[in-house]
């Protein structure tokens, strides 16, 4: 089976995420995690990428970054070959560092963003290596508590819904502290929305579409608002005609037809 082509485009957002080789350790000494944060801000500055969050864990990384010019793919290249090639030699290794392509999802910010900055930042807390995530040094959360500094972080897209400048970080705080996982299926490899609720009221809100449109269209016209959407949740959101018939109890069969 041949491998499915890159998601990207400029000004697009997406996340993107690595494991080490046969889930070897990406980093193993502070110097490491430095190492590649410079890296990152070279890299940024040379593509025109923002970086919005990150974080760096022994086994993997998180990015989640805004590509401004289409240059996802040669970023994270130059990125990855020029720290594997710092690490090989300063562990005395060679081969793969990261063993397998990175992984990327286009992230629609208005909707997904909030909630995969919060899924970054927690990535130690999930891992149980602290309890609080502002004990861990190696994601971007302590920059958007407001008492640290980045050259190459752009977390504004983030922190500018969670109020003005002087309440946002404190807000953020507390958002990221809550025990809401939020709307987000973190389980599924894709990241995608769940479905079901969420799905309608995704369509609802972004589209303008009432969910008794959705659930029993009337006549042509509402029947033709319905199709537009299915066609937007699969080719913008990513979902599949599974997710999609499950969540608007249609056959599978029509909702292929529909896309078809």
């Amino acid at each position: 089976m041949g491998r499915r082509p890159r998601m990207h485009g400029a000004e697009t957002y997406h996340h993107i995420y690595a494991w080490g080789n046969d889930r070897h350790p990406v980093f193993r000494q502070p110097a490491h995690y430095r190492k590649y944060l410079f890296l990152l801000a070279k890299y940024a500055k040379s593509f025109d990428v923002s970086v919005v969050a990150y974080a760096l864990m022994e086994w993997h990384i998180h990015l989640f970054i805004y590509d401004k010019l289409d240059n996802i793919s040669n970023f994270i290249m130059e990125l990855h070959g020029e720290y594997a090639q710092y690490f090989n030699r300063i562990a005395n290794r060679v081969g793969h560092v990261f063993g397998e392509r990175y992984n990327n999802k286009v992230v629609n910010v208005n909707i997904y963003g909030i909630w995969l900055s919060r899924y970054i930042h927690r990535q130690a807390v999930d891992a149980k290596l602290v309890q609080n995530p502002r004990d861990y040094h190696w994601t971007s959360y302590r920059f958007y508590l407001g008492g640290e500094r980045s050259t190459f972080l752009k977390p504004d897209i983030i922190l500018k819904q969670f109020g003005d400048r002087q309440d946002m970080h404190k807000n953020y705080e507390g958002f990221v502290l809550s025990n809401n996982d939020g709307p987000v299926d973190w389980s599924r490899r894709t990241f995608t929305l769940r479905v079901g609720e969420d799905l309608i009221e995704l369509v609802d809100r972004e589209m303008s579409i009432d969910r008794s449109i959705l659930l029993h269209p009337q006549g042509a016209y509402e029947r033709k608002l319905r199709h537009g959407a299915i066609r937007t949740l699969a080719m913008k959101y990513g979902y599949s005609g599974a997710q999609i018939a499950r969540s608007l109890k249609l056959s599978r069969a029509a909702v292929k037809k529909i896309l078809s």
